[in-house]
């Protein structure tokens, strides 16, 4: 009785043992056939289905054929120059026995936002190595965290994710050209004597400068307002403010600028070095940036 019993188990072993067989071989195949290469596509669809046959081949080993047959169908797509998008969340809850949910839930969910941005940018085509493993990373990130028990798996896979979106997002900003440096504008003027009006030469370049301002909308004006020698130095000082704050008027409706400051000076840094009344000295600077 022992032995019938005894051959009857080896019997329905046999069968069981032939199924898992075949299903072992069955998720080779398709590992195999998704590992074939296809020249004509692009070098992100390349690198996502050598990227995507890895993943197969490590779940196979793993005994996971659920994922290594999910894994192999990726890279197959991949492979006829289909676009390939990263695993959707709530489908591939949906067709799990494991979920993933909570916090793990809405950080995988951030972190898909932030790989699409990627992937929809100039930069994924031009960085095809990252791309694809940015992509791969969370599918293995995603696949991992809704079985939760690796542990180590899961950091592995996150932080190839993390790696790899730095990776593109260097690279973004590598490809932002940098700011035009600009020179600031500056323009020198001269006024009559003991007074904070322009004269006849300067009005016009005055009016130049206006114009100028108006197009090119500096952000900060400075003026540096001084007389000539001659007279008492409290006196020019008062005049080297009224000149100053004259061309403040002047610029702040043209400019828009959110900085005009008034750098009144008086009689010194003279132009030419005389006691006497002289129209060089008489003079202000205008810098715009």
């Amino acid at each position: 009785m022992k032995t019938m019993q005894g051959n009857r188990s080896i019997a329905l072993c046999i069968p069981i043992l032939g199924v898992l067989a075949l299903g072992a071989c069955a998720s080779a195949k398709k590992v195999d056939e998704a590992a074939t290469t296809n020249p004509a596509i692009s070098e992100l669809n390349r690198n996502l289905q050598e990227q995507y046959v890895a993943l197969a081949t490590s779940e196979r080993s793993q005994g996971d054929k659920t994922s290594a047959r999910h894994f192999s169908a990726k890279a197959k797509e991949a492979s006829s120059g289909t676009a390939v998008g990263p695993d959707d969340i709530a489908a591939r809850n949906a067709a799990r026995r494991f979920r993933v949910a909570g916090e793990p839930e809405k950080e995988l969910a951030d972190a898909r936002s932030r790989l699409l941005a990627n992937l929809n940018d100039p930069v994924a085509a031009k960085n095809p190595a990252a791309a694809a493993k940015a992509q791969t990373s969370f599918d293995c990130w995603l696949e991992q965290q809704q079985e939760g028990w690796q542990h180590d798996d899961i950091a592995a896979c996150r932080k190839g994710f993390e790696t790899a979106m730095g990776q593109l997002d260097a690279a973004k900003v590598a490809t932002v050209p940098p700011p035009k440096e600009t020179s600031p504008v500056e323009r020198l003027v001269h006024f009559e004597f003991d007074s904070d009006q322009l004269i006849p030469s300067s009005q016009d370049k005055m009016a130049e400068l206006l114009r100028e301002a108006e197009l090119s909308k500096p952000t900060s004006v400075q003026i540096i307002s001084f007389t000539d020698l001659s007279g008492p130095k409290d006196h020019n000082m008062k005049l080297a403010e009224m000149r100053g704050q004259r061309l403040k008027e002047k610029l702040r409706e043209a400019t828009g600028a959110e900085v005009i400051k008034v750098d009144a000076r008086g009689p010194v840094d003279p132009i030419v070095n005389t006691p006497e009344p002289n129209q060089e000295n008489r003079r202000a600077v205008i810098i715009m940036n």
